[in-house]
């Protein structure tokens, strides 16, 4: 753990999977490394797959420039691998054992919360949270699914099914017609994030279901391509800048060994907003 945050900067490799240029977790890490560096710390973003990760190249890099603060978790293998070649590795940010985790937590749940409200308001009430089967997301769906539920009991509406795909998956129509023929109620698609929702909406009609109006579907990033989808895609937009102030604090706190509490929900409703379109 850093020491001395206050008085001495500090660099750190910050290691993340490949995300699209128009990642809204793209941008708040961007962003939090921008405030971050005014408060004594400096933070070298890299993306790496963590599949076919390079041990080797990864710690001279980290020699280089600092210890390793991974966003998602390294397999344990992975870990000891680093640790054996002198390398500092920092708890995941998205880990649940990350001292950071609180402000992650708020934020996923939030956003299932707002997500499942927006179904219920508009009358849809037989919910599916859809997303990534990649192991490296497993928390954060947990995270984003304790929100959507939250959302339903708030709502009164029946537990949500969690339902796992792989992305540009092939067979997606295929897994919505079986999910039909077991539950032919389902009325909307709470998805992870933009591209997946658009992926439903087109699986959907291949089902011959069509949004809204058989089936609403929400998703995450409100990315430019969901805008101009037919329909257009009803979205969580996150605020980058607001964002990434409250994780750069959150992670000030973090590299300083210090404990951090969960944001004020006053502050969490102001890192995203709710863009209400066609598909939901």
């Amino acid at each position: 753990m850093a020491k001395n945050a206050k008085t001495q900067a500090k660099r750190f490799l910050l290691v993340s999977p490949p995300m699209p240029y128009d990642s809204p977790l793209l941008s708040m890490a961007i962003r939090t490394a921008y405030e971050i560096a005014k408060m004594g710390f400096d933070l070298i973003p890299v993306q790496i797959e963590t599949d076919k990760l390079d041990v080797d190249a990864l710690a001279d890099s980290a020699k280089l420039i600092g210890p390793i603060l991974p966003l998602v978790p390294f397999s344990e293998e992975q870990n000891k691998q680093l640790q054996s070649l002198g390398v500092q590795v920092e708890p995941a940010i998205f880990a649940t054992d990350s001292p950071a985790y609180p402000v992650v937590a708020a934020l996923y749940g939030a956003s299932g919360r707002a997500m499942a409200s927006r179904m219920v308001s508009s009358g849809h009430r037989n919910l599916v949270y859809l997303c990534s089967s990649d192991p490296l997301l497993e928390n954060l769906n947990q995270l984003r699914y304790a929100g959507v539920l939250q959302g339903c009991i708030f709502g009164g509406c029946p537990t949500p099914t969690m339902l796992t795909t792989e992305y540009n998956s092939p067979n997606l129509s295929g897994e919505l017609v079986q999910l039909f023929s077991k539950n032919p109620g389902v009325d909307g698609f709470i998805c992870h994030n933009d591209f997946l929702a658009m992926e439903v909406i087109q699986a959907l009609r291949m089902c011959g279901r069509m949004v809204p109006n058989d089936c609403a579907v929400i998703g995450v990033g409100n990315a430019p391509e969901g805008q101009l989808f037919n329909p257009p895609l009803t979205s969580i937009d996150f605020n980058p800048e607001v964002s990434g102030q409250i994780y750069a604090q959150a992670l000030a706190k973090f590299l300083s060994g210090e404990k951090i509490d969960a944001p004020d929900p006053k502050e969490v409703d102001k890192m995203m907003t709710l863009v209400a379109r066609g598909s939901a």
